[in-house]
């Protein structure tokens, strides 16, 4: 298909109101699919208007199955932090950072570095989330990249019942601190996975 046939399905998708780019990716290369394939009209026009409410269920269905899809990718991808041998240093380097910190640093001190490491990732997820200006509004996915963070935010979100084993239990809070880095990291390596690779997929898309 000729990026003419493509800018023209793009072009019609705005027109009857698909305005998220991400949607509008998964609905390009399935029309384009299907109009060369299997479709018996001659006109991609003529295809297009037959394809109307289609598209339009296609983005209710496609808006709900983002939630659950995100936070399966990050469990993958916490997962995938075992299963190499530099994935799994550098888990006992941060792992052992924390202990020296727990150890060896005032109480003050690493109630202020704990707190920093939990919030730190929250405001870097709200830059990329609002980088580029007007995301929310062109990307659909963009609206669920909140949930990737979900899981991480509850670590910060519990922070004053947390806070009080630093004295009561060491353990578990090296522990708690422990799943908090690994789950946080994990969260915004996925939400720059999802920013770019949308970005970049209807770049390429329109481009071709």
């Amino acid at each position: 298909m000729s990026q003419e046939q493509i800018q023209y399905i793009d072009n019609y998708l705005q027109f009857i109101g698909v305005k998220f780019i991400d949607v509008r990716i998964e609905l390009i290369d399935h029309l384009a699919t299907e109009f060369e394939t299997e479709s018996e009209y001659v006109l991609l026009g003529d295809f297009l208007r037959t394809k109307r409410n289609f598209a339009r269920k296609f983005e209710k269905q496609w808006d709900r199955s983002k939630h659950w899809g995100y936070q399966k990718s990050l469990l993958k991808r916490i997962m995938s932090y075992f299963s190499s041998v530099k994935n799994v240093f550098i888990l006992l380097m941060i792992g052992f950072s924390i202990f020296l910190s727990i150890v060896s640093l005032e109480e003050t001190v690493v109630k202020l570095l704990f707190f920093i490491s939990l919030i730190t990732p929250q405001i870097i997820y709200m830059y990329l989330g609002r980088k580029p200006k007007g995301m929310h509004k062109k990307i659909l996915s963009a609206k669920y990249m909140g949930s990737i963070m979900a899981l991480p935010s509850m670590f910060l979100y519990l922070l004053g019942l947390t806070i009080p084993l630093l004295k009561e239990n060491t353990i578990w809070f090296f522990f708690y601190w422990f799943a908090a880095m690994v789950f946080n990291i994990a969260g915004i390596q996925e939400v720059l996975k999802c920013k770019n690779q949308i970005l970049k997929n209807y770049s390429d898309l329109i481009k071709n």
